[in-house]
């Protein structure tokens, strides 16, 4: 096993009075540094530099790239103080005596770190950077690039390396040796030290932590708290890299109480997370996974027992061995014919890959919570960057990306003809589906991040701000508008000619799409949630914030039954072969007769559900804030098998064709083959 070497460095005080002081990196440094050596959490080696000049960092920067590191060495830089542009639109890094309008001999260049990396054997290389940017440029000369952005992860690309950068945009500007602007308060190291001393990073709950769950965690704290500040990943790694132990780890509590429940199939869906937790977890997971499935063994329900101890029968995951290659025996000596013509080899034939792997992964900029859309080979899908992308449905290769800059884009793609569409920031965007180039856009101030799209015949319609705006599918001109209320329209249902809306508040509307005349409107309280997936023989399902699944009759906006699961559900159910799928915040799946909302089965996922399922044949595919992707039988509610993605799964799975397609937050979206 190789060593797990980390070199922090922050610089808070400078001799250049250009560079204002900081106040957070010293502090942010001693905590990182304190969690990484601790021998139960990381078990770093740990070298720290505080305000050292820039030849004194790159001696240690040296040391710890060193040409003879191994293969499996963990390397790990931690950078945090200012990031420094050039007037060539060069990055440098900041030391105690570096002058703005000296950087080439007094800081350390971007390109003088990568050298360092690319050198060193290590193909396990972690670059972290906390930095505040600005543009440095020399008394009475202007800069040649305008650009906000520092393009950090363009200037650390490399084999073997993962780069996470807190922020990518410049927060100070000079004008002469003057520094205006002001950086944001750093929170990107606050919540890396607590999600690894704490364990909460742990997402998939296997009691390790890696670097993907680290950024996924993190990314969310920092975007929750400050959401103008963007963290950024890069990677280019063989299989993961687990940085920490969750030392905090424990038994889910959902878990706890499925294993303390009178019901047997509550028992018996606690024995498939036990047998995942002893297949995945570390050696503390494992050991307490057995403990639980030897105990069930016992159980007073012979299909629990039976379950528990197949189970541990099966043992944790190993590779296989090898087989063992046998001596032939040998045969008695004696006169034999001339051998018949040997024929011709037959080219074996790979096995079709298993249910649950993956065929092949897309990065994007950053996290995917938007559902893709599969239309003739092509998936379409946006990302929290900003950008819409086509991915080859086949291969996972890019056909075109368009970045939107306008915020996220969450919505779920919506194609029509040749054009697709797409909501981020405050407008509806309509992309040519061959070239990636837009069409037009509809803004006005009024469309916003928050409302679905929908496509009716030559018509496409969107909504926010309590109104619904109807447009020309090709040109994006306006037909009509109609306020609904006073809330913002979060999502946009058309069943045949009657569009169907909710908002943010406690109401749902339908209209007609070529009218504009109001048909109906029913309260739901607590901001209602439901989409297409949700419409099932003239009737819609609505989920809201309380945990109630409404069933409202399309015609008159009448309840025909209600079902309260318990906890919050935040993304619209799924109606399908006489069955409603809904998720909600307590970890479960529940499957409901359509008809009448009793319940089938309630599967227990390692975390909230907020995503739309998907049905295909006998199975229903979701997934879950603890990363996993999960296949369950629509008949027994037993899980087929998970596929575990390195962030939370807030995009809605899409199916086609035996594929899984699914976004994560790990800023990637994957290709799972699907249930036989």
């Amino acid at each position: 096993m190789g060593q797990r070497l980390a070199l922090l460095v922050a610089t808070y005080a400078y001799e250049d009075k250009g560079l204002r002081g900081l106040t957070a990196p010293g502090h942010d440094a001693e905590a990182f540094a304190e969690v990484l050596r601790d021998p139960d959490i990381a078990g770093f080696d740990v070298t720290i530099l505080v305000n050292e000049p820039h030849h004194r960092i790159g001696e240690a920067l040296g040391e710890l790239f060193h040409h003879h590191r191994h293969h499996d060495d963990l390397t790990l830089l931690y950078f945090t103080g200012h990031g420094l542009k050039d007037d060539e639109g060069r990055l440098h890094l900041a030391a105690a005596n570096t002058r703005h309008d000296n950087l080439l001999f007094t800081s350390l260049p971007a390109e003088q770190i990568d050298r360092a990396m690319s050198r060193c054997m290590s193909r396990r290389q972690v670059l972290i950077l906390d930095c505040c940017y600005s543009g440095a440029f020399p008394a009475g000369r202007l800069a040649t690039k305008s650009d906000a952005d520092v393009h950090t992860l363009e200037r650390f690309q490399g084999r073997g390396r993962t780069v996470l950068t807190a922020s990518d945009a410049t927060q100070y500007s000079f004008e002469g040796d003057q520094v205006s602007g002001s950086a944001q308060q750093s929170v990107f190291t606050r919540h890396l030290v607590q999600g690894l001393r704490d364990g909460s990073a742990d997402l998939d709950g296997d009691g390790n932590i890696t670097l993907d769950e680290l950024y996924a965690y993190v990314h969310d704290k920092v975007v929750d708290e400050m959401p103008r500040q963007r963290p950024k990943k890069q990677d280019d790694v063989e299989g993961r890299i687990v940085i920490a132990r969750n030392v905090n780890w424990a038994l889910p509590a959902h878990l706890r109480h499925a294993l303390r429940s009178p019901i047997a199939t509550d028992r018996l869906g606690a024995v498939e997370s036990l047998a995942h937790l002893y297949r995945i977890g570390n050696e503390t997971v494992r050991g307490l996974a057995e403990e639980e499935l030897r105990r069930l063994t016992d159980d007073d329900s012979r299909s629990v027992s039976r379950a528990a101890a197949s189970h541990l029968r099966d043992g944790p995951a190993v590779e296989d061995p090898a087989p063992p290659v046998l001596a032939p025996t040998p045969a008695p000596v004696k006169a034999v014919p001339a051998p018949a013509p040997t024929p011709s080899p037959v080219k074996a034939v790979p096995p079709p890959p298993a249910s649950g792997t993956q065929l092949w992964s897309f990065q994007t900029d950053n996290c995917v919570r938007s559902a893709p859309t599969v239309v003739d080979g092509v998936v379409y899908l946006g990302d929290d960057g900003g950008s819409l992308h086509a991915v080859d449905a086949a291969t996972g290769e890019r056909r075109w990306s368009r970045a939107l800059n306008a915020g996220p884009v969450r919505s779920t793609p919506a194609v029509h003809g040749e054009l697709v569409y797409a909501t981020a920031g405050r407008a509806l965007y309509a992309t040519d589906t061959g070239t990636g180039q837009g069409r037009w856009d509809f803004a006005e101030g009024r469309v916003g991040v928050s409302a679905t799209v929908g496509v009716v015949a030559d018509r496409v319609c969107v909504g926010n701000s309590g109104t619904l705006y109807m447009l020309n599918a090709e040109h994006g001109t306006e037909h009509w508008h109609f306020s609904v209320g006073m809330k913002t329209l979060q999502w946009v249902t058309l069943d045949r000619s009657l569009a169907i809306l909710g908002n943010k508040g406690s109401h749902v509307y339908a209209l007609d799409a070529y009218t504009r005349r109001k048909k109906w409107g029913t309260r739901v309280v607590n901001s209602p949630v439901s989409g297409p997936s949700a419409l099932y023989e003239g009737l819609l399902y609505v989920g809201n914030l309380r945990g109630e699944l409404h069933a409202l009759d399309t015609s008159n906006g009448l309840r025909t039954w209600r079902y309260d699961t318990g906890s919050a559900i935040r993304s619209a159910p799924l109606a399908a072969n006489d069955t409603v799928y809904v998720g909600n915040d307590d970890n479960h799946l529940y499957a409901l007769d359509a008809a009448t909302g009793e319940v089938k089965w309630r599967f227990t996922a390692m975390g909230p559900v907020r995503t739309t399922p998907a049905v295909i044949g006998t199975t229903v595919y979701f997934g879950s804030d603890d990363g996993s992707v999960y296949a369950v039988d629509t008949v027994t509610g037993r899980e087929r098998w998970r596929f575990p993605t390195g962030g939370p799964v807030v995009s809605s799975p899409a199916v086609v064709d035996g594929v899984v397609y699914v976004g994560s937050d790990d800023t990637r979206l994957h290709a799972i083959v699907a249930a036989d």
